[in-house]
């Protein structure tokens, strides 16, 4: 059986380095194979319309936002998109950023813990290096650097990502929006803080549920993200085969080997979502590779998807 799998193996990699020779691919860059982005490149431009309302948000400072949405639906790259901007674009002078991750064990003194951490990479702020260890303690020194914020004239922009891995134990959800809240209220008459949630419909549920205070201070509340149709769908193959062939996307760029009748086949059995779209376009080149082994041609139509992924 193990011989069985190994010449599968070999069998494939023969099949997907004759179709990737054949389209001119660079060795070692296989198109939609990764889960992540491999470049900034590879990224369609989707959700103009949030980013406008986002920036006017943090701007105004009008109020805390959240992105909520199925997993896969572009979240991610979204707060990456404002992250890379408020941190090293040609405003980010105006902002400080503080990201917050792995909430699923999450207190709230290690959120004001982390928070400090975060802050403390900047040089207008005077952080301490240690902190107190009862939490209203920490809260002090949290207080302390707002006023810092106030007097700088910064905003500091809190991301909390993945909202959802604490939902799934009430205290310790309790315990990351009660400290949410509290840093959310800092500030004399507008917010130094401006939380910027990420998470799941659950996790949009749960904070109702629990924390109806904080759920009625998101000014942008649960915003959700475009789904990708036939046109973003063909500017996503063309960007990874660009990248793949390592050479520059520009607009026009082509989508071949894939076909229309291809294209909208992957739309149809995708959900939409980013991840979904790219996974579908996988498969499809997946089945050119194997069609293309089979002599049958280099193009992907709606029948190489039907006939060999």
């Amino acid at each position: 059986m193990s011989d069985q799998f190994t010449a599968a193996l070999d069998d494939a990699e023969a099949a997907h380095a004759r179709y990737a020779e054949q389209l001119g691919l660079v060795e070692g860059r296989t198109p939609f194979a990764a889960e992540s982005l491999p470049d900034a490149r590879v990224a369609v431009r989707v959700n103009e319309e949030l980013l406008q309302e986002v920036a006017s948000h943090i701007l105004t400072r009008a109020g805390h936002i959240s992105v909520i949405d199925k997993r896969g639906a572009g979240k991610t790259h979204f707060r990456e998109l404002v992250y890379d901007a408020l941190s090293d674009g040609p405003r980010s002078d105006e902002f400080a950023i503080a990201r917050i991750r792995e909430v699923e064990s999450i207190t709230t003194r290690r959120l004001y813990t982390r928070l400090l951490d975060e802050l403390s990479k900047y040089e207008a702020l005077d952080v301490p290096e240690t902190y107190p260890h009862p939490t209203d303690e920490v809260r002090q020194v949290v207080e302390d650097v707002a006023d810092q914020l106030e007097e700088t004239g910064l905003t500091c922009i809190v991301q909390v990502d993945q909202l959802e891995d604490a939902a799934r134990n009430t205290r310790t959800f309790e315990q990351l929006l009660a400290g949410l809240q509290s840093i959310g209220d800092l500030g004399e008459s507008e917010p130094v803080f401006i939380l910027f949630l990420f998470g799941t419909p659950t996790a949009a549920d749960r904070i109702d549920e629990l924390r109806q205070t904080l759920s009625s201070r998101l000014v942008a509340k649960n915003r959700s993200l475009e789904r990708f149709g036939f046109e973003e769908t063909e500017e996503l193959i063309a960007r990874w085969l660009a990248w793949a062939r390592d050479e520059e996307y520009t607009d026009g760029y082509l989508s071949d080997p894939y076909t229309a009748s291809a294209i909208q086949t992957i739309v149809d059995r995708s959900d939409g979502t980013p991840r979904s779209v790219r996974q579908q376009c996988y498969h499809a080149y997946r089945a050119g590779a194997r069609q293309f082994a089979a002599d049958e041609g280099i193009e992907i139509t709606d029948e190489t998807i039907e006939d060999y992924a």
